[in-house]
């Protein structure tokens, strides 16, 4: 089958069979821990180490070790965070299918200008996002930011929900995003990585192909993904942006847990951004009752 031009305009439903994907949906285990420099590709290594902590021994971390945090409001991106209003598209892209000062337009300052997004607007709340197509997939290019009612601002602030989106239950997720949306499952995250993989440049990883370039990515496909939108634990009822740095990105995969270790009655499949390993848009397991980003997909 022919591949649709990267990043052309997500005007239509394209669907994709699993034969077209031409990969095992079972194959998940196989991503290559050699290009993410680590084994957080595993699912069914264990996530307890990172959510069995208190969330807020994240400043435990050196400076050094952590970087800075791109979406800190306590770093040099606050002025821009203060700045941001739900009629942001301005700051970014203008939009050519909606008025932003009626509709409740997705900043788009972290969208790659080089790329011919589609707009789709949410009747739920008039939100305007941005989708992108990425072979035959369509996505939306921003994390969702439905005010479900059991949704979450990463740490209370409606500026990181501007950017990051808010945060869901996987219970929840399943069921937020819009009609004609839905919550992509592994083997869905497994085509856009191999599509990925298949016409990145060679020098860029699959991380820095789907990262903002506001980011330190390359955005090569215009996925834009955000690093820094956290998760909430909810047992301890805190916030976090990873246990061994800050600046992480959780985003739910429809997909239960298939390991023995992670029971699927408690756990999901997730994929990750990691600050800390330049290389990583890695798989694991996650505990469904917290709270972590949603992407959502075409039907």
């Amino acid at each position: 089958m022919e591949q649709i031009a990267i990043g052309s305009s997500a005007n239509g439903v394209i669907s994709s069979s699993s034969s077209e994907q031409g990969e095992n949906p079972s194959s998940e285990d196989s991503s290559s821990s050699s290009e993410q420099g680590e084994n957080p590709s595993s699912e069914d290594s264990s996530s307890s180490s990172e959510q069995g902590e208190d969330p807020s021994s994240e400043d435990s971390s050196s400076s050094s070790e952590q970087g800075e945090d791109p979406c800190s409001e306590d770093s040099s991106s606050s002025s821009e965070l203060g700045n941001l209003s739900n009629s942001s598209s301005s700051l970014g892209i203008p939009s050519i299918s909606y008025d932003c000062g009626v509709y409740d337009c997705i900043t788009t300052v972290y969208l790659n200008p080089n790329i011919d997004y589609g707009e789709y607007l949410d009747e739920r709340d008039n939100q305007v996002y941005r989708t992108v197509q990425i072979g035959e997939q369509i996505w939306m290019a921003q994390n969702l930011n439905y005010a479900a009612d059991g949704s979450f601002c990463f740490r209370d602030s409606i500026g990181r929900c501007q950017i990051g989106g808010r945060l869901y239950t996987w219970d929840l997720a399943k069921k937020v995003c819009p009609n004609g949306w839905h919550l992509p499952d592994s083997v869905e995250y497994n085509e856009l990585s191999s599509y990925v993989t298949d016409h990145k440049s060679v020098e860029n990883s699959i991380k820095a192909s789907l990262v903002s370039v506001r980011h330190s990515g390359k955005d090569n496909f215009g996925f834009s993904a955000t690093l820094g939108s956290g998760y909430r634990n909810t047992f301890w009822k805190q916030y976090d942006e990873g246990a061994w740095s800050r600046g992480n990105t959780y985003i739910w995969t429809a997909s239960e847990s298939t390991s023995e270790k992670e029971p699927a009655d408690t756990y999901a499949k997730i994929r990750y951004f990691s600050m800390t390993f330049p290389d990583a848009f890695a798989k694991r397991t996650w505990k469904k009752e917290d709270a972590l980003s949603v992407r959502c997909i075409k039907d």
